[in-house]
């Protein structure tokens, strides 16, 4: 009896995490009001800061919690709802993407692309687990998606650039 209830209980926890990092990361520009309301620069600097890492949090989350519950052996059973719940998730925020403007449509993006990726890498890492392979597939995901995202900063970080004068001779 054990032996059931306890996979049932990691799933619900990974789950309602899960749910948490979803929930922040459509309700984040909320938190942003609070943060410039604050006094000093270094206040909002940390609040800032804070912000950022919590969000960073909630991506691991949302990108590993898939992995988590399909590893189990009643995991492949719930292959489709889950896999269906986090393709809303990523759809919807790429709505809301389209919607919003500047930060908020790329950490919306950002988001999406983390949930999607999540999907793949978990159903691809519970068939690698159900053939008793060991599983590469999370964190290699993981490095190029972090991978990814220090590209796409960079390239953020330069779109404010002026373009270079073309040389004339």
């Amino acid at each position: 009896m054990m032996g059931i209830i306890l996979p049932v209980l990691q799933g619900a926890g990974s789950v309602a995490l899960a749910l948490v990092a979803f929930a922040l990361s459509f309700t984040w520009p909320s938190l942003r009001e609070p943060i410039a309301a604050l006094r000093t620069d270094r206040a909002r600097l940390l609040a800032s800061l804070g912000l950022g890492l919590v969000l960073a949090l909630s991506a691991a989350l949302v990108y590993v919690t898939p992995g988590v519950l399909l590893r189990d052996p009643l995991g492949m059973l719930l292959a489709v709802p889950v896999a269906i719940l986090w393709l809303t998730g990523g759809v919807a925020l790429v709505i809301r993407g389209i919607v919003l403007g500047g930060a908020a449509r790329g950490i919306s993006y950002a988001l999406a692309t983390v949930a999607v990726a999540g999907v793949i890498a978990g159903i691809v890492s519970a068939l690698v687990t159900q053939h008793g392979v060991t599983d590469t597939v999370t964190p290699i995901g993981g490095f190029l998606l972090a991978l990814g995202a220090l590209a796409a900063f960079s390239l953020w970080a330069r779109a404010e650039e002026p373009a270079p004068r073309p040389l004339v001779v």
